[in-house]
């Protein structure tokens, strides 16, 4: 509650970066259940990555702030979906994508619209335009498509949870 977040949402960021595994490593060096840079940790005030409350804090902490950086004129779900993107490629990627895909004719308050753009940011034509330059464009956008599956999931399973069962004998009601 201190992110004022679903859980759902956290818990289906979390399994997306890490699969639930606090002592989560990876090649580039990010670690935990939300696999933070030291950078990322530092920024939102986490001492110890590995650790797993600090990690989720730190990992919530984060995904406020990219939420936070998205213009207001951006509707949600797309707000969300952009803040996702911008925890995976970071925030100046994403901004270079919007740009994009406004010279591309596209709408850069969409997510449907931006994520066709942000694969793009793989081709040199296209990330000489933009101020940040390279980047693997086609990460955020899987990313971002699993968490929303996950978190649809995990939503489903409360729905089905607190749903009043049937009766067994429907015959007993007449």
């Amino acid at each position: 509650t201190e992110y004022n977040m679903p859980w759902e949402l956290l818990a289906a960021i979390s399994y997306q970066e890490s699969h639930w595994n606090p002592n989560a490593v990876s090649p580039t060096g990010v670690v935990g259940m939300m696999m933070l840079t030291q950078a990322t940790a530092e920024q939102v005030n986490i001492e110890d990555r590995a650790n797993l409350e600090q990690s989720l804090r730190g990992g919530a902490g984060y995904f406020k702030d990219m939420l936070a950086r998205i213009p207001e004129d951006v509707s949600e779900p797309d707000r969300t979906w952009f803040a996702l993107a911008a925890y995976n490629v970071g925030f100046g990627h994403l901004e270079d994508a919007r740009r994009l895909a406004e010279k591309l004719g596209r709408n850069p308050d969409l997510w449907i619209d931006v994520k066709d753009v942000l694969p793009l940011l793989t081709q040199q034509r296209y990330y000489r335009q933009t101020r940040y330059g390279y980047a693997r464009g086609q990460e955020p956008v899987t990313y971002v498509q699993n968490i929303r599956h996950y978190y649809s999931v995990l939503q489903w399973e409360g729905i089905t949870q607190n749903r009043a069962r049937p009766p067994i004998n429907t015959a007993e009601l007449v």
